[in-house]
């Protein structure tokens, strides 16, 4: 059977109404995969799109354990771009870490990834820096931003190449820090991939591959990586 995979759906405003909304492109690229896509939203009262997440806080327990039985048909997880993140998407990156459940974080999902660290607060600390390079991050219309360098890893073993060409919708980025692998980095230097070690697949990629695999057809191997390990 093809493997679930949970695709985080995303909040915003638009003429003062909510929105929870995924891009296309994302389902897509799980279907060329391989798997079953499945829209992961919020599972609680909260109108997301207009609380930020240090006035949101954390989920009390039994909203928890509902939205814990949405991850558990899951199969797998792709944590999506976006501008925030909430005590529901820790929940899913912690799940997926304690449970060994193959995730891909896309940009800022990749973020998420990264700040697993500071779960522990009393609400969503994100310390994320602001981008301040010689190189315009947030292009989101431009195919080939940036070239990045990869480094022994599974991402370059998925990829199978030193150097890719990337697009870029980012103003902020992380530092390398000692619990995960950096497997890939900007010319400009910017963290652009990780990797958490000992897990089936956890890994975060800065750029969008979703976005790529029209003009660029080998970003669907990291799609399908993620398939493959749910599959095992």
């Amino acid at each position: 059977m093809k493997p679930i995979i949970g695709i985080v759906a995303r909040s915003s405003v638009e003429n003062d109404q909510s929105i929870i909304e995924l891009n296309e492109n994302y389902r897509l690229a799980v279907v060329k995969a391989g798997g079953i896509p499945l829209v992961i939203t919020p599972t609680d009262e909260l109108n997301y799109g207009k609380v930020m997440p240090r006035q949101a806080g954390r989920l009390s327990d039994i909203k928890k354990e509902e939205f814990l039985r949405v991850l558990s048909l899951c199969d797998g997880f792709i944590m999506t771009g976006g501008s925030r993140w909430y005590d529901c998407d820790e929940i899913l990156c912690q799940y997926a870490y304690d449970y060994d459940v193959p995730l891909l974080g896309i940009c800022l999902g990749m973020q998420i990834l990264a700040n697993m660290d500071n779960f522990s607060s009393a609400h969503v600390v994100d310390k994320t820096l602001l981008n301040h390079t010689y190189i315009e991050h947030q292009q989101p219309d431009v195919e080939y931003v940036h070239e990045n360098i990869l480094f022994p890893s599974r991402l370059h073993d998925i990829l199978k190449r030193d150097r890719i060409r990337v697009n870029s919708r980012h103003r902020y980025h992380v530092n390398a820090k000692s619990w995960f692998t950096v497997s890939c980095l900007s010319e400009d230097h910017l963290v652009e991939g990780i990797e958490i070690p000992n897990k089936k697949f956890m890994i975060g990629v800065q750029w969008h591959p979703e976005s790529m695999i029209s003009y660029e057809p080998e970003m669907l191997a990291i799609f399908k990586a993620l398939v493959q390990a749910c599959e095992k």
